[in-house]
């Protein structure tokens, strides 16, 4: 069988105007979860993975979007307060056409990183964490699916590889790691290479490939959103381009026999 999927950063569902900035943080400021929505019907993928997203004590956009895509199962996780609008939940989420079974969410070891941030204000580095589910593509066809959000080392000065996170490599590359025959991790690590080969290379090994793209995945030409796989052939992957987000969605095909 194929799967199409697809991974996002959706910020909240926050946009920018055509001819702003992208480079600037401040732009992302308007409304567009109904424009997400519509663009995600276009490609009609089987599972969604998204960060950044946001939810309340009355909704969830995770929610949302899977409803208005006729997609019945959502693992949904709210891990922080979101730095993007007040009195919301940060969330990550697993979106599925087929059912979701055994989700967690575990947290990752959090370094503590401080800066300012755009408007001037104190930052300390956000809780993270992985999502995790097993997805029943069949009969007896199981799929480990996760997802996560890394932490902003570029916006905290750190370098990623450098020894001062090297406990959240190896609490990352630990907790990323397959958990099933097959499985599929898709996600913003923040790390602005093509390949997860330097920074988590316990990961890739026992036969976990990654999907390396040939273009950044935001705006600002960073390659930030990464697709880890084991036990699935990968037929193709995209990057949208043209979407006014912080972050382009990624679309992969995959074949499972």
């Amino acid at each position: 069988m194929k799967i199409k999927t697809l991974q996002w950063n959706i910020g909240g569902a926050k946009v920018r105007n055509e001819d702003d900035d992208p480079m600037d943080p401040l732009v992302y400021r308007f409304d567009a979860l109904a424009k997400i929505i519509d663009i995600l019907k276009e490609y009609n993928p089987d599972i969604i993975t998204i960060q950044e997203s946001h939810s309340d004590e009355n909704s969830s956009q995770a929610e949302v979007i899977a409803k208005s895509l006729g997609l019945d199962y959502v693992a949904d996780d709210v891990y922080e307060e979101s730095h993007i609008e007040s009195e919301k939940g940060l969330d990550q989420a697993i979106i599925s056409r087929f059912p979701i079974e055994k989700h967690n969410f575990t947290f990752f070891y959090n370094p503590k990183l401080e800066t300012l941030g755009p408007k001037g204000e104190h930052w300390v580095s956000h809780e993270k964490g992985v999502t995790s589910c097993l997805i029943k593509l069949g009969h007896d066809l199981i799929l480990n699916m996760k997802t996560s959000h890394s932490f902003p080392y570029r916006r905290f000065n750190v370098e990623p590889l450098s020894e001062q996170m090297l406990e959240l490599r190896g609490d990352m590359a630990e907790k990323l790691k397959p958990e099933a025959v097959t499985y599929l991790y898709q996600g913003d690590l923040n790390y602005n290479e093509f390949s997860l080969q330097s920074l988590l290379p316990e990961l890739l090994q026992n036969g976990v490939q990654e999907v390396i793209l040939n273009e950044p995945t935001t705006p600002k030409g960073r390659k930030y959103d990464h697709v880890v796989y084991r036990g699935l052939r990968h037929l193709s992957s995209k990057v949208v381009s043209s979407v006014l987000t912080d972050h382009f969605p990624i679309i992969s095909e995959f074949e499972i026999d």
